[in-house]
């Protein structure tokens, strides 16, 4: 793996760890603040906009991510695909459906609360993606 490639890698990782804490402890407690009058409205547009920056992350990371397992094989890189499988995993399973209940319903509190439970679980497993990317990244350098 080129030195841009790991670079890329490892600024990505930076950004979504630093963009799932942001989501965890800022704007996912905020809903319980927000308008419920206007909620649906401000739900929809912030997740029209969020997806602007998740998914290019999201698909850059895994490509990066399967390119240093295929190439590259590692303890590391292994356990790098095995994090992001389950932050995608719970994403799908979880994140997903509470934003659609959320946007089909209005907000609900309880709803609210089981996304930012669940989120937990994407925000560990994205920290360790970026751990085990700077353990992988400080093996190759």
């Amino acid at each position: 793996m080129t030195e841009f490639t790991s670079l890329a890698r490892i600024l990505i990782d930076c950004a979504m760890a630093m963009l799932i804490w942001l989501v965890q402890c800022v704007i996912y407690p905020a809903y319980h603040h927000i308008d419920r009058a206007h909620f649906s409205d401000w739900h929809q547009n912030y997740m029209g906009i969020i997806s602007l920056f998740v998914m290019p992350l999201m698909i850059g990371q895994a490509l990066l991510i399967g390119l240093q397992c295929f190439q590259r094989s590692s303890g590391w890189a292994y356990a790098s695909a095995l994090a992001m499988f389950i932050a995608w995993a719970v994403t799908f399973l979880y994140s997903v459906p509470c934003h659609t209940l959320l946007q089909e319903q209005g907000y609900d509190a309880a709803v609210t609360d089981r996304l930012i439970l669940t989120n937990w679980f994407r925000t560990l497993a994205w920290s360790a993606v970026l751990i085990f990317g700077l353990i992988t990244y400080r093996k190759t350098a």
